[in-house]
């Protein structure tokens, strides 16, 4: 609504318009690279990340079978704020989730959760982890690899050093080349957006499944683990993403360029691809008798970001510091013990 009457308002005469893009400070003249550029290297003196994280989502499946159909409906939700510092590195995530799904014979329920992640001295990690369940209310801790903390540590220093060939160097993979594809189709809106009372450079896209894999693929790859996936296996993920329209905004302050809110909406893809996997791996009750029809109904699957000032430190719960750390955790074992399984 705000935005709209703002628009109505500076579309009465160019001067007024012109009036107020000077006071703004609005530019433009600049496209959607500068801003982006602009808005990296804002993150990078930063130094860190606040932001309060919610989602929703409300998808029906309906299934045919023998001239009926049934419709089972899941919905969900997700209230998180996320926090970390680069220097000293300490990550936090602590909030909610909710879901029903028990149509589709899932487990419905909510959760909440208290983590974080605190760097040490000799370059190792401590995790702390809370979701009380049942009688288990108390705090969890695990020991962090030096090895494991130091590859987190560089993805955190990467994200945020403003530098796409020195991040990409670190990271393993091609930025660059994420990024440019990211922004192929970007828009800039041709006027200041006022967004939690800033105004802001408002930069939105749409990323199509093709995009969206071809990126997933260079990130996959990146990773040491799974340095050798196979070609079915990503044959598999291509048709899944296929259907995928994924529609984002960004929005950065005009002032400084900080990111100030950002949302990304799956709503209006396809996911009848999904469904008819579903349907050909479920088993018919004669023989010779054809697979139901699964077809997947997305109402509603979609995410927000509201930006906040990054905290000079994070505070870690006293009872979450008290907690003895049970167990060592490595991302390398995990990932063998996974591999093992399959």
């Amino acid at each position: 609504m705000k935005k709209n009457i703002r628009n109505r308002l500076l579309a009465v005469t160019a001067a007024a318009a012109a009036s107020f893009l000077l006071l703004s400070g609005f530019d433009s003249a600049l496209t959607v690279q500068e801003v982006n550029d602009n808005m990296t290297a804002a993150m990078a003196e930063m130094g860190g990340l606040s932001a309060d994280i919610k989602g929703a989502a409300d998808v029906s499946v309906d299934v045919s079978a023998g001239g009926e159909t049934q419709s089972l409906a899941a919905t969900g939700s997700v209230d998180m704020k996320v926090q970390f510092t680069a220097d000293p590195l300490v990550m936090a995530v602590t909030g909610s989730m909710e879901g029903d799904a028990s149509s589709l014979g899932m487990m419905s329920g909510s959760l909440e959760m208290e983590t974080y992640l605190v760097g040490q001295e000799d370059g190792s990690g401590i995790a702390y982890v809370r979701m009380p369940m049942g009688e288990d209310t108390g705090w969890h801790a695990a020991a962090i690899s030096a090895e494991d903390m130091a590859m987190v540590n560089d993805s955190v220093q990467a994200s945020f050093s403003g530098d796409p060939m020195a991040a990409a160097e670190k990271l393993g993979m091609d930025l660059s080349s994420i990024q440019e594809q990211l922004l192929a189709n970007a828009t800039l809106a041709p006027e200041a957006v006022n967004v939690n009372g800033v105004d802001c450079y408002e930069i939105s896209q749409t990323v199509d499944g093709q995009t969206f894999f071809d990126i997933m693929t260079e990130v996959m790859k990146a990773m040491p683990q799974n340095a050798g996936i196979d070609t079915s296996s990503l044959s598999v993920l291509q048709m899944v993403l296929g259907g995928i329209k994924m529609d984002t905004v960004t929005d950065c302050a005009v002032e400084d360029f900080a990111p100030v809110y950002a949302s990304v909406d799956l709503s209006g893809s396809d996911f009848s691809m999904i469904g008819q996997m579903f349907g050909a791996m479920m088993p018919t009750s004669d023989e010779g008798a054809e697979a139901p029809q699964i077809s997947v109904n997305v109402n509603a699957l979609n995410m927000t970001m509201n930006f906040e000032e990054v905290p000079d430190q994070i505070e870690i719960p006293a009872d979450a510091l008290a907690a003895e750390i049970e167990t060592t955790v490595s991302l390398d074992d995990a990932a063998q013990a996974a591999e093992a399984i399959e």
